[in-house]
């Protein structure tokens, strides 16, 4: 006996495409007690009954309409410029409806141009046919924008953030001008070549006491002049550790706290002005130091 394949793998003609879907559709179950009704009924004379021909009719042409509905192609839908956000691993972040995403931690970048609105804890962006970077970090949110424009709001404030440009929200506080005042000091190795002062510094620091006040203060000032924020802070808290009450601890404290604010650690810059408070209590700027740790306390 010869074994032909299945006719839904050889179909080549609509027809034949038509009988091999008929065929592969399963049989109806029959129920054991109605059996012998069933069996009684094929045995029965067939009769003509002309109120069949139109429910033929119908079957022939919804037999036409199938054939007809699976030969025509499906038509291809436009393409829609839609988002394309690109996140970083560490991005906590869900699409609330086709256009607007709730951002709450890590970076998302709009990298074709579109509508979008981005909502993080601390404001909403509004972007259209734009590219942009927006990331939330502890103290607030970052947006870079490449091209087009970006509108950030956050409450009664409306920002417009052009291509070239960014900004961080909330802003800084500003700092008293009073307190960016840095005493005089004598400068330790100031005959040190470049490239060599902070390794003469530190290794003033570890000398005598005075000399190893001035050498961390110092310390502190250039990493902070060269972008080291990370290490100045080490350097003053350093110094607080080994002098809490040094002759120089006052401008150690402030410069901490200047710092601190600048790199927009606004919880530590906080309670940096708190311990300055406390430790200072007679200190002419203390009235500056609390009118910043108020406007910190917004943050």
């Amino acid at each position: 006996m010869t074994n032909f394949p299945p006719l839904s793998k050889t179909a080549a003609t609509e027809a034949e495409q038509l009988v091999a879907r008929a065929a592969s559709v399963p049989p109806r179950p029959v129920d054991p007690a109605s059996w012998d009704e069933l069996v009684a009924r094929a045995a029965m004379r067939p009769t003509r009954d002309a109120r069949l021909i139109p429910a033929f009719m119908l079957a022939v042409a919804a037999g036409v309409g199938v054939v007809m509905l699976f030969s025509r192609p499906a038509p291809i839908p436009p393409a829609q410029p839609g988002l394309q956000l690109v996140a970083t691993a560490a991005t906590k972040w869900t699409q609330t409806s086709p256009s607007t995403v709730v951002l709450s931690a890590g970076r998302l970048s709009m990298v074709r141009a579109g509508e979008v609105r981005i909502e993080t804890p601390h404001a909403v962006i509004e972007a259209h046919q734009s590219r942009f970077l927006a990331e939330v970090i502890s103290s607030g949110t970052s947006l870079v924008v490449e091209e087009g424009e970006v509108v950030l709001r956050s409450g009664s404030v409306t920002r417009t953030v052009r291509a070239g440009e960014s900004l961080v929200w909330p802003p800084s506080p500003e700092i008293p001008a009073r307190l960016l005042d840095t005493p005089p000091v004598e400068e330790r190795c100031s005959t040190s070549p470049a490239g060599e002062r902070r390794s003469c510094l530190e290794a003033e620091a570890v000398n005598g006491s005075l000399d190893a006040q001035a050498a961390l203060y110092e310390l502190g000032v250039l990493e902070a002049k060269s972008g080291r924020s990370e290490r100045a802070v080490e350097a003053w808290q350093q110094s607080l550790r080994r002098f809490p009450e040094g002759v120089l601890h006052p401008e150690v404290r402030l410069a901490l706290l200047v710092e601190l604010v600048r790199a927009r650690r606004f919880t530590e810059a906080e309670n940096a002005a708190q311990d300055f408070e406390k430790a200072c209590a007679d200190d002419p700027r203390r009235a500056e130091v609390g009118t910043l740790k108020a406007l910190l306390s917004g943050h």
